[in-house]
């Protein structure tokens, strides 16, 4: 298979969702490009030449790309869904923020008004923020978990995260994802209560990113994925 034609076919997809139907459209016009690009070879013209000619045999490409597009009554359904997933995602992230903020500012209030045992102050502060990350955690999962399966396909290239799960690398590396993030949060979790400085092992997550974005970058996987 030619490498600049599956550069070009991969550009096109690029932003298509990942549907069984697309899938195979993208695998025919693979199939086509190709067969035109080595009979324009046989003969006799240059490889540039060739790839020219096989790209103007096969017409209008976007017209089969709009065939793809979401059906006109499932466009609200994914509009929707794009506003449930924005507003919960906002929700999540303030109680986490305010979660620290509990932890950090209870204390800190009984130490300059002397209103309470600042100890006492700190364990309620604690166990607020634990209840804080895990109604914002369990907004996260439930929203991930309740995208209608239909609406799935438009809504996954949002998340630069999302393998391609129509081919077997795509889905090794998506198992592979779920299971470094796993092992992640058991860690920041276990050095979290060990040492009970959650004002600085809130690090780990940043120290995490990094290896992750190391290890895509080393695989191949960012550059497919651009």
């Amino acid at each position: 298979m030619n490498r600049k034609i599956k550069n070009y076919v991969d550009v096109l997809f690029n932003d298509v969702p990942k549907t069984r139907k697309a899938a195979e459209l993208k695998e025919e016009i693979l199939a086509d490009l190709n067969e035109h690009f080595e009979a324009h070879l046989a003969e006799g013209k240059s490889e540039n030449q060739a790839y020219t000619e096989a790209l103007g045999d096969m017409g209008d490409i976007d017209e089969l790309l709009e065939s793809l597009a979401p059906e006109r009554e499932l466009k609200p359904r994914i509009d929707d869904y794009r506003k449930k997933k924005a507003q919960n995602t906002s929700i999540a992230v303030m109680l986490y923020i305010v979660g620290v903020i509990l932890l950090c500012a209870l204390p800190a209030t009984c130490n300059v008004f002397e209103v309470w045992n600042e100890n006492k102050a700190g364990v309620l502060g604690f166990i607020l923020m634990l209840i804080c990350a895990a109604i914002a955690t369990g907004l996260l999962i439930y929203t991930k978990m309740s995208v209608p399966q239909d609406v799935e396909p438009f809504i996954t290239k949002e998340n630069p995260e999302d393998f391609d799960l129509t081919t077997k690398k795509g889905r090794y590396w998506a198992s592979i994802s779920k299971l470094f993030w796993l092992i992640a949060t058991i860690i920041y979790l276990g050095i979290s209560f060990l040492t009970m400085a959650w004002h600085v092992t809130w690090l780990i997550w940043l120290i995490a990113s990094a290896v992750w974005q190391a290890i895509m970058m080393f695989s191949g996987m960012k550059d497919e994925e651009d």
